[in-house]
C-alpha cells in the first residue's frame, strides 16, 4: 500500500541539511514527523518552521540513540552526515535499529530510504566508498529499502552572492574544465517525495539521480550564471590546502577542530574531482519525476527569480 501521511510517522536524519531543507516544504500533509538534527540552533530553527514536528538534537553515533529515534517510525529517510569519520557505522546502526523495528514484516517499520551518492563504486573517494558499504548493508538487511544516489548539487553554487557582489569571484577547488553531471535540489526533493508516498513501487530499487542532459564543467556553469546575471564572474582555482579548508568550512562552518579523517575524505574527493569529475545519466530521474529534469540555465533563472 502507498504511504498514509495522515497516520504514518516519518523519521528524517540530518534534517537541517540541504536535502531535507528542500524536501520538507513538500510535506505539509505529513502530520507526524520526527526530524533529527545535530545542533541546538538547527533544532530551534526547525521547530519554528515546522511546529507540528518532533525535532530532536542528538548524536547519531550511538546505538542507543538510533534505536530510540526509530521508535514507532513507519518510514525512515536516512541522510548520512557528510564527511563524518563514522558515517558508515552510523548507517549500520540505523539499519540495525530498523531491522529490529521491521521485525520480519511484523513490526511498525514499513520502508527504509537511504540517501547515498552517485557512483558509490568510486572507491578512491572516501565519502563515496563509505556509502557503498551502507548500501550493501541495507540490501542484505531484509528491509524494504530504496537507495537514492544524487550527483553534484547545483545549489552549492551561491547565486545570491553572485547577484549581490559587483565584481564576483568564484574560487573552485579543482580543475574548472573537468565535466560534471548536476542535480537541482528541487528535482531531488520531488523524487524523494514520490518515493515516500508511493512506497512499495520503489522497494529494492537503486536510483542514480542526475538532472542535466549534458555535462557542465564548473567553468561552463559559472559562465552560464554570468550570462544570466549580465555580469562577469571571475573563476579561479584554489590551492589544494585552501580548497580543503573551503570544503570543511562549507560542511562544518569552521576549519578549526575538524577531525583529520574528515579532512582526509575532503582531500580525496578534491583530488578525484580534479581529474575525473562525476558523470551520470538523467533518464532514471526523469522517469521518476514523470517530466523533464531541471536544466542548468533553467535552475539559474529560477534562483534569480526567488532572490528577487
Amino acid at each position: 500500500m502507498p504511504a498514509d501521511p495522515s497516520t504514518d510517522l516519518l523519521l528524517i536524519t540530518c534534517a537541517s541539511g540541504k536535502q531535507a531543507s528542500a524536501l520538507l516544504p513538500l510535506l505539509p500533509h505529513w502530520k507526524n514527523m520526527r526530524l533529527v538534527v545535530h545542533s541546538p540552533t538547527s533544532k530551534t530553527r526547525l521547530q519554528s518552521q515546522y511546529p507540528h514536528a518532533e525535532v530532536l538534537n542528538t548524536d547519531l553515533y550511538s546505538p542507543t540513540a538510533t534505536s530510540s529515534l526509530i521508535r514507532n517510525a513507519n518510514v525512515v529517510l536516512h541522510i548520512g552526515p557528510s564527511y563524518h569519520p563514522h558515517e558508515t557505522e552510523i548507517g549500520y546502526m540505523m539499519i540495525d535499529a530498523a531491522v529490529t523495528a521491521y521485525d520480519s514484516g511484523k513490526g511498525h517499520l514499513k520502508h527504509f530510504i537511504l540517501s547515498s551518492v552517485l557512483n558509490t563504486q568510486l572507491r578512491k573517494m572516501m565519502n563515496h566508498d563509505c556509502k557503498r558499504y551502507v548500501e550493501e548493508y541495507v540490501i542484505e538487511s531484509g528491509l524494504p529499502y530504496t537507495i537514492l544516489q544524487p550527483t553534484t548539487f547545483m545549489d552549492n553554487l551561491p547565486i545570491p552572492v553572485f547577484m549581490k557582489e559587483e565584481r564576483p569571484v568564484f574560487r573552485c577547488g579543482w580543475d574548472t574544465d573537468i565535466q560534471f553531471s548536476w542535480i537541482a535540489l528541487k528535482d531531488l526533493a520531488e523524487g524523494m517525495n514520490k518515493v515516500l508516498e508511493e512506497r512499495e513501487k520503489h522497494f529494492s530499487a537503486q536510483y542514480p539521480l542526475v538532472s542535466t542532459h549534458d555535462t557542465v564543467s564548473f567553468a561552463q556553469a559559472i559562465s552560464i550564471i554570468g550570462d544570466k546575471l549580465g555580469k562577469k564572474i571571475e573563476v579561479e582555482t584554489a590551492l589544494f590546502k585552501e580548497a580543503v579548508d573551503n570544503l570543511c568550512l562549507r560542511v562544518y562552518g569552521t576549519t578549526e577542530g575538524v577531525d583529520q579523517r574528515s579532512r582526509d575524505a575532503a582531500q580525496r574527493m578534491i583530488l578525484f574531482y580534479d581529474n575525473r569529475g562525476l558523470v551520470g545519466n538523467p533518464n532514471v530521474l526523469e522517469w521518476l519525476l514523470g517530466r523533464e529534469a531541471t536544466q542548468f540555465g533553467e535552475w539559474v533563472e529560477g534562483n534569480m527569480g526567488e532572490v528577487k
